[in-house]
């Protein structure tokens, strides 16, 4: 009788279906992340004009903008494809120079990326990412007589930063990350499917 009891016991387990916890970041699961990120460069670069002599100055950028589309090649590696889009403008009127000026500054990069993950949580999945790829971007500066652009004169864009991400449930989550991109410190949503 106990033969039989464990049997019906191993069987009835064996037919059950297995209960196993998901990782935030698996092997073989897709992640898309939707982010912002702070500290535009350009935007500071722009916004360092004197403003004892341009008074009337004014300051706007949009961005960085960032989509991330990331797929888990083994249980630590994910190869992906990062584009990020940022802008900036100022535009003033100068002593010198009759009428308004205007610098104005966009730029898009496509990166192939890799990321090192390091965690095995179901909620939180620390990780390191490179990515090299492909960048445009133009200047155009402008007064009321005339105006000219300038094209980005290396076209290779690159990024490197630590970063993590934090799952609300097993699909949802957050993504922050802090390094060297189109913007120093990024902030957004993340979906795993």
């Amino acid at each position: 009788m106990k033969k039989l009891t464990l049997a019906i016991l191993a069987g009835t387990m064996a037919l059950m279906p297995t209960m196993t916890k998901a990782q935030a970041f698996e092997q073989g699961k897709s992640q898309v992340s939707l982010g912002y990120g702070f500290v535009n460069g350009t935007q500071t670069l722009l916004s360092a004009y004197d403003e004892d002599l341009y008074p009337d100055m004014e300051n706007s950028a949009l961005g960085p903008i960032f989509l991330k589309y990331e797929f888990g090649v083994s249980e630590h590696v994910g190869f992906g494809l990062n584009i990020a889009y940022a802008n900036a403008e100022i535009t003033y009127n100068d002593a010198f120079v009759d009428g308004e000026q205007s610098i104005k500054w966009w730029g898009t990069s496509f990166n192939a990326r890799v990321n090192r993950h390091f965690g095995s949580n179901d909620k939180f999945d620390p990780y390191i990412g490179l990515g090299i790829g492909y960048k445009i971007a133009k200047w155009t500066f402008s007064d009321d007589d005339e105006s000219g652009d300038i094209g980005a004169l290396i076209p290779l864009g690159f990024e490197g930063t630590f970063g993590s991400r934090y799952m609300f449930t097993p699909n949802i989550g957050a993504f922050a990350e802090v390094g060297i991109a189109k913007g120093i410190m990024q902030l957004g949503l993340n979906a795993k499917f």
